[in-house]
């Protein structure tokens, strides 16, 4: 139960959102997301590993019900199956239900449920990369690591730069397992034996709605017309592109964006599809994420029963969650989690995106309201069937950038929320090294196949993780400390054992003196795992303790603190890039006669004009620095104060636009740098 303190507000629910998919070779791949549903009815019992397993014995038939053909091609296994089959190997058996594995899990204090433990987005990883990463992924704490798709594919066309290239394994060529990216299916395998040594599960990223839209590279024994949707039967404009998202017939009959769908009502789809899956767990995966989930219809969304889920999802995993994200009507958002745990040893669910579009607002305007962010926002999803995020690839990696400009010191507050939550399993999404923020969107300083940068095992998001951990069963209360910048998400048992409690605190901005705040937990001294102090509790009341400004605190009695900062001067400001400087050529109106027209694009006033002088920088630019401690996009012209203007592609009315902290203007495109030319 999920408690509240009287007279915060409940949340607000977000308007619905658009947001941009992977990419085809030629255009953005564009997609809208869900509204409200009404849920199925769902099994009430227990999730612990062993009941569900055993509510999992009515599907797994020991008897193959039939001899399924298979081709190997090169690559990997292609699998073209005949017939459905009950999966016989199942992950279960080899994870919680092997002594082993579980000796390994408790070890390392990892979750037991997957539908609650921490997820690695090991995105663009290789197999190896995640192997050679294994020891160091168990000890910040994750509970599964989820890989990019696996499917042979197109290319990348481009080497393995990120940019205009990344979006090919999203792009499936067949069901052989290995690509270019990940590594060979004996990487995989190499790889998830590696994984169960240290009690960690995989989840599949599974793209099964579609295929590259280039014919010629869809693997033989697929290029069969009768396997794909046509052009025509969705009723869509473009070629079969044009999908109306308040329409469901075209959702899941359409093709996006020229990509090849599947034809999911066909039996032979479904039969070879899942002789895929069964073929990754054996290949010991334990779960998949659905890429599109919401593109295939539900068995009897329509006058003709689709066998399409209740085929592929019977194929031994232990946990299996779709992407069904939020915002299109018509959409029956519950019903896809309560047909995946159906078939789940370990639970199923939807992704969360309505509740990582708030959080992103909070962080953004640091308004942490413990009412705004109560609930998870699931329209009818249970808590423990939603998989939660700050941001996701695509809110990353797309063209639209939800998430992009966010700073590390953003995404790490945000995990603090999530990742201390008793709902959800939250996913933490590895971006590419020194990219995001003020940098580039890719920096190309990693390739694909390379590990990201090192926020994923940051002190705050490994210490939040081994909260999350062991606090696994607790409840949970939320409640805002001293202002509504600081968050306190306690995690109690009310047994009379400090050991068994915690709070994670996220305060954004200003010290905080927590002494006389109420509290859930039981009586003692709690320890800062991350920041060293402590905080005292008695009688339901903190007695003495504090947290700093701009800082995650995880008071939790588990492991040893660290020794305390030498320095316990707060940081001046916490927000990084306080500063958005921009530069432009001197030599366009003069050192000393060139002006900064400008305002925050998000709804500031312009200066007066002619605006503010830029002064000298260094040989060949004048700058200007633009106080901006939450990191606000600005829109701008340039003019030498008497009546010349620039603007964008030399137009009136035309302005630039731009975010970082540093922008580096050469000529009137719209495109500008991200790399100071000089230091003022």
């Amino acid at each position: 139960m999920r408690l509240i303190r009287r007279g915060v507000p409940r949340i607000q629910r977000a308007a619905p959102q658009r947001r941009s998919m992977r990419r085809t070779t030629e255009d953005p791949f564009r997609e809208k997301e869900t509204a409200d549903m009404t849920p199925l009815s769902k099994d009430a019992g227990l999730r612990t590993g062993v009941n569900r397993h055993s509510t999992m014995s009515g599907f797994i038939t020991k008897t193959a019900a039939g001899i399924a053909a298979a081709a190997t091609l090169i690559g990997g296994l292609a699998i073209g199956a005949s017939s459905a089959q009950a999966a016989t190997t199942t992950s279960y058996d080899r994870t919680l239900g092997n002594a082993q594995f579980e000796a390994a899990r408790t070890q390392n204090g990892l979750a037991k449920e997957m539908n609650y433990g921490s997820i690695l987005h090991a995105w663009m990883w290789s197999f190896n990369t995640m192997k050679e990463h294994m020891a160091e992924i168990a000890d910040a704490g994750y509970t599964s690591i989820q890989t990019s798709p696996i499917s042979v594919i197109k290319g990348p066309v481009q080497g393995k730069k990120f940019t205009e290239n990344w979006y090919y394994v999203y792009q499936p060529a067949g069901t052989s397992i290995g690509n270019s990216v990940v590594g060979s299916e004996d990487d995989l395998k190499a790889m998830t034996a590696e994984a169960h040594k240290y009690g960690i599960r995989i989840i599949v990223d599974a793209v099964i709605n579609h295929f590259t839209s280039d014919w010629n590279a869809i693997e033989p024994s697929w290029q069969n017309a009768s396997l794909f949707h046509t052009k025509s039967e969705g009723g869509c404009g473009n070629n079969g592109t044009g999908i109306n998202y308040g329409n469901r017939w075209q959702v899941t009959h359409c093709h996006l964006l020229g990509l090849w769908d599947l034809n999911t009502e066909n039996q032979e789809v479904g039969n070879r599809m899942q002789g895929f899956l069964k073929q990754a767990v054996a290949d010991g995966v334990d779960g998949f994420r659905y890429d599109a989930a919401k593109h295939i219809e539900l068995p009897d969304e329509f006058g003709t029963h689709s066998p399409y889920f209740d085929t592929i999802l019977d194929n031994g995993a232990q946990y299996q969650y779709g992407e069904v994200l939020q915002g299109d009507a018509g959409l029956n958002v519950a019903a896809y989690p309560a047909l995946f745990e159906k078939y789940s040893s370990n639970g199923g669910g939807n992704t969360a995106s309505n509740y990582g579009g708030a959080l992103r607002s909070a962080l953004n305007s640091k308004n942490l309201n413990a009412g705004n962010l109560n609930s998870l926002q699931g329209q009818g999803v249970q808590d423990d069937q939603l998989v939660t995020w700050v941001e996701s690839h695509d809110t990353y990696a797309n063209g639209d950038r939800q998430s992009t400009g966010m700073t590390d010191w953003q995404i790490r507050m945000g995990w603090g929320v999530i990742g201390a939550r008793a709902g959800g399993a939250p996913l933490f999404f590895n971006r590419p090294v020194g990219s995001g923020g003020a940098n580039a969107q890719f920096s190309e300083q990693s390739q694909l196949g390379d590990a990201g940068d090192n926020e994923w095992k940051s002190p705050e998001v490994k210490w939040v993780n081994k909260f999350r951990n062991a606090m696994e069963g607790n409840a949970e209360y939320l409640r805002n400390c001293q202002a509504e910048n600081c968050l306190m998400i306690e995690r109690y048992k009310s047994d009379g054992s400090n050991a068994n409690d915690g709070v994670v605190v996220v305060n954004m901005d200003g010290d905080k003196n927590l002494a006389g705040l109420d509290t859930t937990l039981d009586d003692g001294t709690y320890t800062d795992q991350v920041n060293g102090g402590t905080i005292t509790v008695a009688n339901k009341k903190i007695t003495a303790g504090s947290v700093k400004s701009g800082k995650v605190s995880v008071f939790v009695n588990i492991g040893t603190a660290p020794t305390p900062d030498p320095d316990p001067t707060p940081d001046p400001d916490p927000t990084p890039d306080s500063t958005t400087t921009v530069y432009y050529p001197s030599t366009k109106f003069g050192a000393d006669s060139t002006y900064l027209h400008w305002r925050f694009a998000d709804g500031g006033t312009w200066t007066t004009a002619p605006g503010v002088k830029m002064t000298a920088a260094c040989s060949g630019y004048v700058s200007y620095a633009i106080e901006n401690p939450d990191g606000r996009p600005i829109e701008f012209v340039f003019t030498n104060g008497s009546g010349q203007w620039d603007n964008k592609n030399g137009v009136s009315g035309q302005n630039y636009t731009a975010t970082g902290a540093s922008v580096v203007v050469t000529d009137n495109s719209g495109n500008y740098g991200t790399t100071a030319p000089c230091t003022v």
